[in-house]
This record gives structure tokens, sequence and C-alpha cells, in this order.
């Protein structure tokens, strides 16, 4: 049990340490971790812009989120080694995310 709480901790300290990082150093941590290309993370980072995340540090937060997210939703063709969105469909699991997660953050506060 208490490992499963250091790993949170952990993992919770290298987000916090990864965001803050250099705009290149991000990007290409989200491509090593994520499999994300830069053409799809820049759209996914001018969606969260427009969606009204102007910080960048709140933006980027919900980023490595919305990454988990579609991990869970199993999007990752690993055969390509890559994310894969098909047409549109990174604009839908964009706001299939703030849906299903977003949303119900703010609704706890």
């Amino acid at each position: 049990m208490r490992s499963t709480n250091s790993k949170k901790v952990q993992t919770e300290f290298q987000v916090e340490y990864i965001i803050h990082l250099p705009d290149k150093w991000f990007v290409d941590w989200c491509s090593e971790k994520f499999f994300v290309n830069r053409g799809v993370f820049n759209i996914i980072d001018h969606w969260f812009f427009d969606y009204g995340l102007e910080n960048i540090v709140l933006r980027r937060k919900a980023m490595v989120q919305f990454f988990k997210f579609i991990q869970s939703e199993h999007l990752y063709n690993h055969q390509k080694m890559y994310l894969q969105f098909g047409k549109g469909g990174v604009k839908k699991s964009l706001y299939c995310f703030v849906d299903k997660c977003l949303n119900k953050q703010k609704s706890r506060k």
C-alpha cells in the first residue's frame, strides 16, 4: 500500500517538474511518453488555449491529463508507434475528455 502512494507522489512530482520545462523539452517528453507528434501536440495545445486555458501551467497539466485519458481509451496504435485519432478524432477526443474529466473536476469543487 505504501509503495502505491509513493509512486503516485513521485509521479505527481515528476509532472509538476515536467510542466515547467522549456517548450521543446516538454514537447519531446510528451512525444516520448505519449507517442504524440508535434503537429497533433500543437492542435491539442491550441484547442486548450481556445477553450480558455490561457495559463500555460494549467494548460500543460490539462494536456498531460488528456494524454493519460487517451492512453486509457486505447487509442495507441502499437504497429505504428503513435497515437491514432482518425479524421476529426483529436477534437472529438478533446470534447469527450472535457465532458468526462474536466467538467467532473469543476463540479467537485
